[in-house]
């Protein structure tokens, strides 16, 4: 209606604010490229002739609203395009717009597009992106004071992020967050128990060993001292010590158990005395049973099952926290497999058949057995070690596998027959080559025909039957990779990877003035 002469219509940029902040709201899909485009549109029209739109004069609050769309949309490339936006306002302000400002929003937004990412880099792109937030608002550029939001976001970037590092920036931005309070940075700057806790998480999967236990140990204990000196707002809860418990069931090292049940007990005698915060539950108890797992030192099984019957004890005698689950059986399972004890595969599957007649009995959801269960007995049968288990082992391994391959729901995955192509290398003995080629080929037809072929898969096989043997069951060569064999027999087995798109938006084309 105005390019058709009616003055009294003329949209301005309320008009434009108004459209673009429903599309941003909308969360439909490319709902933030068409805001972009219109607040694009707004811009070129202003800079094509500023006297005539100079009602369409950009500001902050429009372009903060595009860039929070792009922060909020799950399109690929989207942080990309919000710093693109935030570029774009520094130069836009930089050639005469007073009113067009990056402030705290702007960049939070523009870190929390990259924490919600998932993208290599991201997290670090977004630490970042906080450093020059610190460092403008240090040199006096009080728009740019970062708040708890934006703290908030880079942790949470560089805790999930599994970058090299990633724990300790993590921690070195926590600590910021503190002295900010310490400083007075006032209400806007408050550090909570859910950032402790989420560097507590990233430090025990950063894969950094016995160290990053201890620095597990080292914040849990800043925790504490934060609240015994008034702090309310930092105080250790069960997740907390759920993630140090982790932290040393990671560590790979010789203490790990020991200590991962140390700080258990101190959680359960904290709790006896009436800290109801810190009240172990089934997940605290099934990560000590993981450690324990993980060990492989003598004695470490029967312990985890000690452990198991600990839990089942608690549960029956009345508190659901402590109901095992699966998960809590096969990790007990898993725990025997890594033993190498005499008995151990026995162990096993009478912890299966437990299970199975528990499931049977209650049609409990929570404690069915499912693969993994079954994976964890066939694999205590592939590495027995001692020649008086070999001969039970070999018939428990197929026997556990038919009963897993008869279900109606769980089935045989690729792990499945790596663990039962090892069961043939490691328990038939080569003189029997007629025995071991059998036994292989009646599992390789099974895996190729429920499309779980992987690279493992075939090189377990090549340890199982002669190289002619493998060629007759492969139709390759023994140079073959999954990725060359028919696309049925590999259908469910990701073998690579889509490249990205391309992340280019209206600015980083325009606005370069």
């Amino acid at each position: 209606m105005y390019d058709q002469g009616d003055l009294s219509v003329k949209p301005n940029v309320v008009t434009y604010g108004a459209v673009i902040d429903a599309f941003a709201k909308s969360m439909d899909r490319n709902a933030a490229g068409r805001a972009d485009a219109l607040l694009a549109n707004m811009v070129a029209l202003h800079q094509a002739d500023p006297g005539r739109h100079a009602d369409l004069r950009p500001n902050t609050y429009v372009f903060n609203t595009v860039i929070n769309a792009w922060a909020k949309s799950k399109e690929r490339g989207a942080a990309a395009k919000a710093e693109e936006m935030l570029v774009a306002m520094d130069r836009l302000h930089a050639s005469g717009f007073p009113g067009l400002k990056p402030d705290a929003f702007t960049y939070t937004a523009v870190i929390d597009a990259y924490a919600k990412s998932g993208y290599r880099g991201a997290a670090s792109r977004a630490d970042l992106l906080l450093d020059q937030m610190e460092a403008k608002y240090a040199s006096g550029d009080s728009d740019l004071k970062p708040n708890t939001f934006t703290y908030n976001a880079v942790i949470n970037a560089l805790a999930k992020s599994g970058e090299p590092g990633a724990a300790a920036r993590a921690e070195r931005v926590l600590h910021n967050m503190v002295n900010r309070l310490r400083a007075g940075g006032g209400s806007d700057v408050k550090p909570t128990t859910i950032n402790f806790n989420t560097v507590l998480d990233a430090w025990a999967k950063s894969g950094e060993g016995e160290a990053a236990a201890d620095r597990a140990e080292a914040i849990l204990e800043w925790m504490d001292k934060l609240n015994k000196a008034g702090n309310t707002d930092v105080k250790p809860d069960t997740i907390t010590f759920n993630a140090v418990i982790d932290a040393w069931a990671r560590s790979g090292c010789k203490r790990g158990p020991e200590r991962a049940e140390q700080i258990l007990n101190h959680m359960d005698e904290l709790y006896q005395a009436g800290n109801m915060d810190v009240k172990p539950d089934t997940y605290t108890y099934n990560t000590l049973i993981n450690a324990l797992a993980k060990s492989g030192e003598h004695g470490a099984a029967s312990r985890a099952e000690e452990i198991l019957a600990i839990m089942e004890q608690r549960f029956r005698g009345g508190d659901k926290s402590f109901k095992p689950n699966t998960r809590s059986h096969t990790s007990v399972i898993d725990a025997w497999a890594k033993s190498g004890e005499q008995g151990a595969a026995v162990r096993a599957e009478h912890i299966l058949n437990t299970l199975q007649n528990l499931y049977e009995t209650t049609s409990d959801p929570d404690i069915k057995p499912n693969v993994y269960t079954a994976n964890a007995v066939m694999n205590a049968c592939a590495f027995t070690k001692h020649e008086a288990d070999r001969a039970g082992a070999l018939e428990m391994a197929f026997r556990v596998f038919e009963w897993l391959d008869s279900q109606k729901d769980i089935k045989p995955d690729a792990y499945t027959f790596t663990i039962m192509l090892s069961v043939c290398s490691n328990l038939i003995d080569k003189s029997d080559p007629g025995a071991r080629f059998n036994y292989a080929k009646m599992l390789f037809q099974k895996c190729c025909d429920s499309g779980y072929v992987n690279d493992h898969v075939l090189w377990k096989l090549k340890l199982t039957v002669s190289e002619n043997e493998y060629t007759e069951l492969v139709g390759f060569g023994i140079e073959t990779k999954a990725v060359d064999l028919p696309a049925a027999w590999t259908r469910l087995v990701t073998l690579n990877r889509k490249s990205a798109g391309d992340n280019r938006n209206n600015w980083s084309r325009r606005n370069r003035r």
